[in-house]
């Protein structure tokens, strides 16, 4: 059992499905942060997720061309994160319990729209709809070894890790990060300092909007191919624990990422192995999502508790 075990997690197969794994995770994490920078907990990315993926066959099924549905996906995104401004900016909604509502209804709506246009409550598949390709990188592409890991991905796979690169100077090396930060730091002494909070609030929901749906349409349009009911699984709310692990360490929130992605992988895989029951391997993932949030927390305590007593 043990030298089976092996053998299928040190395989490039392996690799390369961590690879795959961790792309729409780290734009949920990615989108969950950017919120949380500037003091906004955005926990409905899962809803967003679905919502894009549904819109990116959608848009391009009816345009024919898939990055109109990539495009058609940020828009839905984008939407959904104004309507969670609008009820708790300007009207005073908990903005929680709207993000938790909207999380509780999503695959409903989603499969009422596709089923008021295609007739089928389980998958597009029945419409004819442009997808994304993968990328050959040209010379890396024929270096052995490196190349099959390196080249070869979806194009939103290294969208992904480009905007992880783009995101740590904006957040971290310009103007516009700091006083992301500080808003979420202390929202009242950035507004003593000239800081337009509530703009910036806009702004970081407006991108955690974005980067949700980018996990989404990756789904539909790049991995998966299709939209199906509850395609998501729950990857959304891995990118929020992520975000939950990390605690403001952005490079702790692609390691938390990568991590929740390594347990995908071991799901994916082990799922085509019939020693392993079907269902207990199905749980790896959410299970490690507990494990490791628990393990964080105890960690935590203890160094606020070490750190308490050396205070005294």
């Amino acid at each position: 059992m043990l030298s089976s075990i092996l053998s299928t997690l040190f395989t490039m197969r392996f690799l390369l499905t961590i690879i795959r794994m961790a792309t729409p995770i780290l734009f949920a994490a990615l989108g969950a942060f950017i919120a949380a920078s500037t003091g906004i907990g955005n926990i409905a990315i899962e809803s967003i997720m679905t919502f894009a993926a549904l819109a990116g066959v959608l848009g391009s099924y009816l345009t024919g061309s898939a990055w109109a549905g990539v495009v058609f996906g940020m828009v839905v995104g984008v939407l959904t994160v104004m309507l969670i401004a609008f009820f708790s900016m300007k009207l005073g909604a908990d903005a929680f319990l709207i993000m938790i509502a909207l999380n509780t209804f999503a695959d409903a709506v989603a499969i009422f729209i596709l089923y008021q246009i295609t007739g089928d409550k389980g998958t597009t598949a029945s419409l004819t709809t442009p997808i994304l390709g993968s990328v050959d990188i040209p010379v890396i592409k024929d270096i052995p070894i490196i190349g099959e890991i390196l080249s070869g991905h979806y194009i939103l796979t290294y969208l992904c890790w480009l905007l992880i690169i783009v995101m740590f100077i904006v957040i971290y090396k310009t103007p516009l990060g700091m006083r992301m930060r500080a808003c979420g730091l202390n929202a009242d002494a950035a507004k003593t300092a000239g800081v337009n909070v509530e703009r910036l609030q806009v702004l970081s929901l407006v991108l955690s909007g974005i980067f949700a749906a980018l996990g989404g349409v990756y789904l539909s349009l790049n991995y998966l191919k299709i939209f199906s009911k509850g395609m998501v699984s729950g990857q959304g709310w891995m990118g929020v624990a992520a975000n939950g692990i990390a605690n403001g360490n952005y490079w702790m929130l692609v390691l938390s990422g990568l991590v929740f992605a390594v347990f995908r992988a071991v799901s994916i895989i082990f799922s085509s192995n019939s020693a392993f029951p079907t269902d207990l391997v199905g749980a790896i993932p959410y299970f490690s999502v507990f494990v490791i949030l628990t393990v964080v927390s105890i960690v935590n305590y203890y160094r606020v508790k070490r750190g308490k007593v050396e205070g005294q």
